[in-house]
Order: structure tokens, then C-alpha cells, then sequence
């Protein structure tokens, strides 16, 4: 039997009703509720006074392994409003590849939000899946790329400084 955990009535309601009069559709909602209801597990890599005092978290659930590639959702703040061109800015989501045996450490999607990382985004860039050198979009510091490559591959040092 499956097992439903609803935040509130409306939702709990649909789904009864769907299950009673349409159980195939049941699925079909479920999919669209799925990805609005579902919160990230961000867990703290950097303290925030350790790297220019910037925060940067992973979203556990996100990061993925691929051979010697892994991918993960990132969410950067930064303690002061930050500049690219003409947005400002000061924390994002980002989607990231992380190389675990070479520096080729890539962005591939770049969301910007004016304080925190909830509501609408600023501005969003996708990269695609060649991505955008971390040398070329430099939001990081490097120290803190270099803990994010150790997390992800599960290294105590980094390949490059």
C-alpha cells in the first residue's frame, strides 16, 4: 500500500477524490504535485566565515554519479549583494558537474536571486550539457571549489589547488 504524506487539506482532498473516481490519474497527479512538494536536504559545506564568508550548501538528494563525473545542486550566499553585468544579485542555485579525476569542473545552470533563494529567481542560465568552464563564471573562490570537488568525490585532497 502506498503510503501519502500531504501538507495540507486541498491536496489530501484531490488526491481522495482521484483515487476514488479516476485511480489511473491518481499517478498523473502525483508527478505534477511531486516536484513543487518536494524540498531539498541541503547540508552546509563552507562555514560562513571560512571562505570570504560565503555559505555554500549541497542538496544531498541531488548529487548524482557518473563514472568520474558527479552532479550536484548548489546554493551559494554571499554576505554582500554580488555583480555580473547588470544584475545584482546575492545567493543563487546552481547546477554543477564536478570532475573527480581531472579540473574540469563545469556550471550548467545558474539561477539568481536578489537575497534568498526563495521566490522567483532574478535571472536563470542554462549551459547545457557542455556547460560553462568554472574558470569563465567565477562565483566560487577557489578554496571553495576545491571543497566541493573533495565532498563530492570523496577525497581528502584536490587534484588541483
Amino acid at each position: 500500500m502506498l503510503k501519502l504524506r500531504f501538507n495540507n487539506v486541498l491536496t489530501y482532498s484531490m488526491v481522495n477524490f482521484l483515487r476514488s473516481k479516476c485511480p489511473s490519474r491518481l499517478f498523473a497527479l502525483l508527478l505534477l504535485l511531486s516536484p513543487t512538494t518536494q524540498a531539498a536536504t541541503w547540508f552546509v559545506l563552507e562555514a560562513p566565515g571560512s571562505v570570504s564568508a560565503v555559505t555554500i550548501e549541497v542538496d544531498l538528494e541531488s548529487l548524482r554519479s557518473r563514472g568520474e563525473k558527479r552532479d550536484v545542486i548548489t546554493r551559494i550566499t554571499y554576505p554582500v549583494l554580488q555583480r555580473k553585468q547588470d544584475l545584482s544579485f546575492q545567493s543563487v542555485i546552481a547546477e554543477l558537474e564536478i570532475s573527480c579525476n581531472s579540473d574540469l569542473d563545469i556550471w550548467k545552470s545558474v539561477s539568481f536571486f536578489a537575497g534568498s533563494t526563495e521566490g522567483k529567481p532574478l535571472s536563470s542560465e542554462n549551459y547545457g550539457t557542455a556547460g560553462v568552464s568554472r574558470s569563465v563564471l567565477k562565483l566560487l573562490p577557489e578554496k571553495a571549489w576545491a571543497t566541493l570537488q573533495r565532498s563530492a568525490c570523496g577525497r581528502t585532497s584536490t587534484l588541483a589547488p
